[in-house]
């Protein structure tokens, strides 16, 4: 940051602003004015390269509990191959911000009542539970959850044995499926006693992991073929009962996770017994998706990539909600599969189908993306994303995540106890994606903060809340510009700086949100703007 000479602070522009306060917004260029506020004129330079691990943002790692998981999961991947580093090698999760665990049912509840994170339940799921959240937390990672309640296609029962009793004891019956040599049951999504006992499945897992400072959101709402809600069976024998399944399983979500992100799968036919059928979709899946949006729920989606299963549609359904809530993005292509696999979408290796799932991610303006695991190291993507596209790794992060900083501010020098003072600031985004402070779960809770700094300790003595300015509204291509008119209060006199951050209003005002700040930054977050007096 540099300190330039005082001024008037005319910015270049329109003088739109009220001393009271107000914004504008002008495209990324020079043009806007923040009106006549006078003061030190400061200018921020932007860091466009760190992982800031901010809220529902940044690379996710995955993992599950089932014997599909390296015991040495960890160590994999704290030293995976990539050629493009010095080392040769990276550590994953310093590239990372998430980690998401796919939970099944019969895994997690292997009997009425109890839990794996329980104490003193010590099989192995739950092992490997405890050893993949203490990995996380080392690391800095916040968790994500995927849940599954349907056996097909797996050679491993998902729902818990005790359900089909309660089924079978009420006079009804669960629907069987074979893969292989295996006999698997799925109970129907419609059915009361799933309902049941799935909701206090879910009320226990919330009681645990709704939680900010644990979890990053929760998606995957476990019914349908792998969890995704679609390719639906019913105990009618058609699609009858999917809305009121659908409404009973989000108003369940949006009861039970009250503090942290929950997400919608968008697909054409969700909810339906169609897993796919061409060009076509159903026309009310859009009104349903729209109605869990509209809710409060963000989204996601499992297909980016595919050219053929992520189309027009989906694109058009997250276009239209892509600055009212974040998106999860998730690459549709396997790699262990094989190059016939992707030839159809007229890709020609594995390092342009990062490229193609980069590209439909940033196109949708997606908050994340996935580092998928495979226990074969070199068949997974996380192996591929670093070793055939090490660049779109980093150009997620400085480009596609969202950044934020005050690019220029002008501050008073001097305030005066009992007095108004007014100071202008302009914002902007450096990433494609968006800050999402408005959704419900985050309860208005971050706020854009100016904090007069003890110059020794770097700690706040007063702070002054702007709460017209709100980090949803800054978009990529535009700058965000206000005038700040606050009561000085009471401060001692003295000598102080100014610092500006965007808190958590839930944590004593704590940083919440880190800026893309190069210089200047305090330990705790705050970014460091002038010298001023009180008087």
């Amino acid at each position: 940051m540099k300190k330039e000479m005082i001024r008037t602070g005319l910015w270049a522009g329109l003088a739109l602003l009220l001393a009271c306060g107000g914004c504008s917004k002008d495209e990324d260029g020079e043009s806007g004015g923040a009106g006549n506020v006078k003061g030190v004129e400061v200018t921020v330079t932007p860091d466009r390269e760190s992982i800031l691990r901010n809220p529902f943002s940044g690379w996710v790692l995955y993992a599950g509990l089932g014997d599909g998981l390296a015991d040495d999961y960890w160590e994999q991947y704290d030293r995976l191959e990539c050629p493009s580093v010095p080392e040769g090698y990276v550590k994953v999760s310093d590239y990372a911000s998430m980690l998401l665990i796919r939970i099944r049912w019969a895994d997690a509840n292997p009997e009425r009542g109890v839990y794996i994170w329980d104490e003193g339940v010590n099989t192995k799921q739950a092992q490997r539970l405890r050893m993949l959240m203490e990995g996380a937390e080392e690391r800095g990672l916040k968790l994500v959850f995927n849940f599954t309640a349907d056996s097909r296609d797996f050679t491993y029962q998902m729902v818990p044995e005790y359900v089909r009793e309660e089924i079978e004891a009420a006079g009804r019956e669960v629907y069987w499926s074979k893969n292989g040599a295996t006999d698997l049951w799925t109970p129907y999504p419609d059915d009361p006693a799933f309902q049941e006992c799935y909701a206090e499945f879910m009320r226990a897992f919330a009681a645990k992991f709704d939680d900010p400072d644990i979890t990053a959101f929760i998606g995957g709402f476990g019914i349908g073929l792998w969890g995704e809600y679609h390719s639906c069976i019913y105990s009618t024998g058609d699609d009858s009962p999917r809305e009121a399944v659908f409404d009973w399983v989000t108003n369940l979500w949006n009861e039970t996770f009250k503090n942290v992100p929950i997400a919608v799968q968008v697909h054409r036919w969700i909810g339906t017994k169609t897993q796919w059928a061409g060009d076509k979709y159903d026309p009310d899946s859009e009104r349903l998706i729209q109605k869990a949006v509209d809710m409060g729920f963000s989204m996601q989606s499992a297909a980016f990539g595919m050219h053929t299963y992520f189309s027009n549609w989906e694109k058009s359904m997250l276009q239209k909600n892509r600055y009212l809530r974040p998106i999860a993005s998730e690459g549709g292509w396997v790699r262990k599969h094989g190059i016939p696999a992707i030839q159809g979408d007229g890709y020609s290796d594995w390092g342009d189908v990062r490229r193609g799932e980069y590209e439909d991610a940033i196109g949708s303006r997606v908050n994340t993306m996935d580092f998928r695991y495979n226990s074969n190291i070199t068949e997974g993507e996380t192996w591929s994303w670093f070793n055939e596209a090490y660049e779109y790794v980093l150009k997620f992060i400085r480009e596609g995540c969202y950044r934020l900083y005050p690019d220029r501010l002008t501050l008073p020098e001097t305030l005066t106890n009992g007095s108004k003072a007014t100071l202008a600031h302009r914002w902007v985004n450096l990433g494609y994606s968006y800050c999402p402070t408005n959704i419900p779960q985050y309860h208005d809770k971050y706020k854009v903060a100016f904090a007069l700094l003890d110059p020794e300790t770097k700690q706040p003595v007063k702070l002054y809340f702007d709460e017209q300015a709100q980090p949803c509204d800054w978009h990529k291509g535009f700058r965000t510009q206000y005038t700040f008119t606050f009561d000085v209060g009471t401060v001692a006199a003295g000598n102080y700086k100014w610092a500006v951050g965007i808190v958590d209003t839930s944590k004593q005002n704590a940083i919440g949100i880190r800026l893309a700040a190069k210089d200047r930054v305090t330990p705790d977050g705050w970014v460091e703007l002038s010298d001023v007096r009180v008087e």
